[in-house]
């Protein structure tokens, strides 16, 4: 296991290096982070399931929703919108499968009817009411086989419920409902970090409107009233505008993807133009957190995935809703979501972790050319031989400890060649080259990849070492404009 200090201390058995991670690269010469928008403008939303048909009790997916990993295939649950006999909306959670996140069955499940016939793909729930949205969590190692599948639901923002099953189709109430004696959430995100289970979403009572708010729990029956304040919209002086739809907030908090030392989350960017709810647009935001509680947004108000161009046109405002569901799917970042007025399911896809970047800015050494402008003369004159040459650009990372183990470095890099090469160093607490894994000890890296190896000379690992060390990357290119750098990996493989 590995052991980052980025933030509250977490040992994982893979330490994932993202540039926009700012508490686990906390140091950078000469680089600069960029994101990458989730929509290809020219083709539109991708769709990854549709809709059912007007008898289905889908006929439009409100996602709110979950799409998890089990075992060797993906799960998702979803609000499937219906209509029953004599016109009545009716709202069930729905269920569906997949093995590549882009391509789902929905299985003739037989367990609850709808108009008339159990041939659907409702899941079976004791909750008796019609549910607002559906945050899924597995836990394979839950030593009761009936709880290895739990479910928070919102029936109402004043009643959250929990629910346990033992296979995702079959379940059952907990004996603590409502989970929240003494408050409102409308929650979407659902993880267990460092052994406490979070859940997060929009509201809380904390003097702001839609705002991301965090309860805890330990057991996953008995929740917080109180709540951590993860993060707002609005703006200093925080006035509020008059009415609860205008002005910028965070809708349904947001959904985590848990990558050990890092969380990456999506939330809802609420742009409220007017208190006319029909004039409402929602893009979909990326934050990161190192302690599951506290969110930041990487590039203030990034547009991850734009709600412009919704397929099939529908909605007079774009407006998109986030749901729990982000996993790498082979050589690919797989992110589900859909409208927030009901429509197809939709996924943004890219290439294995490649969410965001580092890329490398000029050499901030003044320009010491012949010119008549009075600041360069003078540094020309004063200065000139005094500035030295600037080193390559780089990253430093947060202390690593390995607890004697032995790592493997990997990196996630595009634009790499024989003149455009990479190499590492691994550097003690007080950032001074290891013996046997220094800058020069390094075997240039000049392939690009998803996960391209590092090596040193003799060495193809981290090893031997007792103390935490750090990693430092190092760009040497020809060509800067070519070079980007998404990601780096420390797996513990000893």
């Amino acid at each position: 296991m590995l052991v980052l200090n980025g933030g509250p201390a977490v040992d994982v058995s893979e330490a994932v290096l993202f540039p926009y991670d700012d508490r686990t690269i906390p140091f950078r010469y000469r680089l600069q982070i960029g994101l990458v928008e989730g929509l290809n403008p020219y083709k539109g939303h991708l769709i990854a399931m549709n809709r059912g048909e007007p008898e289905a009790p889908d006929k439009a997916i409100g996602y709110y929703g979950t799409v998890c990993q089990v075992e060797d295939e993906l799960r998702v649950w979803y609000r499937g919108h219906g209509v029953e006999t004599g016109g009545r909306e009716k709202v069930h959670i729905c269920y569906a499968v997949s093995t590549d996140g882009l391509n789902w069955e929905k299985p003739d499940l037989g367990l609850v009817e709808f108009n008339g016939s159990k041939h659907n793909n409702i899941v079976a729930c004791d909750a008796g009411k019609d549910p607002g949205s559906c945050s899924v969590l597995y836990e394979a190692d839950d030593p009761d086989p009936e709880r290895r599948f739990k479910m928070v639901i919102e029936v109402h923002p004043y009643y959250i419920a929990v629910l346990y099953s033992p296979d995702g189709l079959h379940w059952k109430e907990g004996p603590n409902n409502p989970i929240l004696k003494h408050n409102a959430v409308e929650p979407t995100g659902l993880i267990k970090y460092n052994g406490c289970y979070v859940l997060n979403g929009q509201g809380g009572n904390v003097g702001t409107k839609r705002a991301l708010v965090t309860f805890v729990s330990y057991d996953f029956d008995n929740w917080s009233d109180a709540v951590v304040l993860g993060m707002r919209r609005d703006r200093p002086p925080h006035k509020q505008i008059p009415g609860c739809h205008a002005g910028e907030q965070i809708h349904l908090g947001a959904g985590l993807w848990d990558r050990g030392n890092v969380i990456i989350g999506v939330y809802g960017m609420w742009h409220g133009e007017s208190n006319d709810r029909e004039f409402i647009s929602m893009d979909l935001g990326l934050v990161v957190s190192n302690d599951a509680l506290h969110f930041v947004e990487p590039i203030p108000d990034f547009r991850f995935i734009p709600a412009y161009e919704l397929a099939r046109g529908e909605m007079n405002f774009p407006t998109l809703e986030q749901g729990q569901g982000f996993a790498n799917v082979g050589d690919e970042s797989l992110f589900w979501y859909s409208s927030w007025r009901g429509g197809d399911l939709n996924v943004a896809r890219f290439p294995r972790d490649r969410l965001g970047y580092f890329e490398v800015v000029p050499d901030p050494k003044p320009n010491l050319q012949p010119c008549e402008d009075t600041h360069q003369l003078y540094w020309r004159e004063h200065i000139g031989d005094m500035v030295p040459e600037y080193a390559d650009p780089h990253f430093i990372s947060c202390l690593i400890d390995l607890k004697g183990t032995s790592g493997s470095v990997y990196i996630n890099a595009e634009g790499l060649s024989e003149k455009n090469t990479l190499r590492a160093e691994i550097l003690d607490e007080q950032m001074r080259p290891l013996p046997g894994y220094s800058r020069e000890d390094c075997l240039p890296v000049t392939e690009e990849g998803l996960r391209t190896p590092v090596a040193w000379k003799g060495k193809q690992k981290v090893e031997g070492i007792d103390a935490p060390v750090r990693l430092r990357i190092n760009l040497e290119c020809e060509r800067l404009d070519d070079v980007f750098l998404y990601a780096a990996y420390i797996a513990d493989e000893g």
